[in-house]
């Protein structure tokens, strides 16, 4: 069964041994990227110990930055509506502008993070899908809570393997901006080095992040999903 994933947010934080940085030479990044239509930001700021560069945001909750801290690189793509591919290829660029431009010997450890929506075929509420179906629970469990639940959810930890790179922590949670969706979100955490020899490591990373929730925790959901129908509310009374 075919669950089409709406991204609404990556996030790639870089970390590395603490750095100090010349101003000039975060201009000159700033610089190289404002020319690379691929990692491009308009507005730069020096903060306290590094630069955050930014695009204007064209809608609200919308996000497009990067920020560079001493120990750092925080890279953050939230409601713009960049596709995987494209965020890929901006950690890519930034990541080689990184280690060209400010010397970042290598990165230690890499924290992505993907945010998505999906929608339950046979569920009006999400709710009631990971209540009812996903956790089988009914109405009178939630009654000595004395209140109604906003959110719903599960969480699940996946400890990195000999066969799985990577360890995952996965939420999948009612979303209370639109009841029918399921938001999923993957924090992928890789304790390997990368230097400017194999930033493809990065992007690969990243990628078996998104992966997991569009393949793995998609097929997850569909099992439970098809176990039983709820129709959607009726239309209220004129």
């Amino acid at each position: 069964m075919d669950y089409p994933m709406r991204s609404i947010a990556y996030l790639a934080e870089l970390v590395y041994a603490p750095k100090q940085y010349a101003p000039a030479d975060l201009q000159r990044l700033h610089s190289l990227a404002f020319a690379d239509e691929k990692a491009q930001y308009q507005n730069f700021q020096l903060i306290p110990g590094g630069a955050a560069m930014s695009n204007p945001p064209a809608q609200a909750n919308m996000v497009s930055a990067v920020t560079f801290l001493p120990d750092r690189m925080q890279i953050r793509e939230e409601m713009s509506g960049i596709s995987r591919e494209e965020f890929q290829e901006r950690v890519a660029r930034l990541s080689g502008l990184a280690f060209q431009v400010l010397a970042i010997p290598q990165i230690l450890v890499q924290n992505f993070i993907v945010r998505s929506l999906v929608n339950a075929r046979n569920f009006y509420d999400s709710r009631e899908f990971i209540s009812r179906s996903l956790l089988n629970m009914e109405e009178e469990d939630f009654a000595c809570l004395a209140r109604a639940p906003q959110i719903v959810g599960v969480r699940m930890v996946f400890p990195q393997t000999d066969d799985n790179r990577g360890m995952f922590n996965i939420r999948v949670e009612s979303y209370a901006a639109e009841p029918r969706s399921l938001f999923i979100e993957n924090v992928g955490v890789f304790k390997s080095m990368v230097n400017a020899g194999n930033v493809g490591d990065l992007t690969s990373n990243f990628f078996a992040t998104y992966d997991y929730i569009d393949g793995n925790v998609i097929d997850f959901i569909s099992q439970f999903d098809a176990r039983e129908e709820t129709p959607p509310p009726p239309p209220p009374s004129p």
